[in-house]
């Protein structure tokens, strides 16, 4: 039984962090490449491939969907100084 309520404190723990990943990503102040990272952590923790990801409608089809929205990079912002 302890074992149950520590997944359950664990899966908690990851939806609320997803939760703030997806509000902050929607913020463009936020939107960070410390926050990418962060993302990509929890999608490789879960064992996600972006190009394999086929996202619910629930929490991960809102952040795929936020992650669409996202502008491309131009050349200067792809460039490292």
């Amino acid at each position: 039984m302890p074992q149950d309520v520590l997944l359950q404190l664990l899966q908690a723990l990851d939806t609320d962090t997803a939760r703030n990943m997806l509000s902050d990503l929607r913020d463009p102040d936020r939107r960070t490449p410390q926050l990418y990272n962060a993302i990509g952590k929890l999608l490789e923790r879960h064992k996600f491939a972006i190009q394999r990801l086929q996202p619910d409608a629930g929490l991960l089809g809102e952040l795929a969907a936020a992650l669409d929205q996202v502008p491309e990079l131009t050349e200067d912002e792809l460039v490292r100084h």
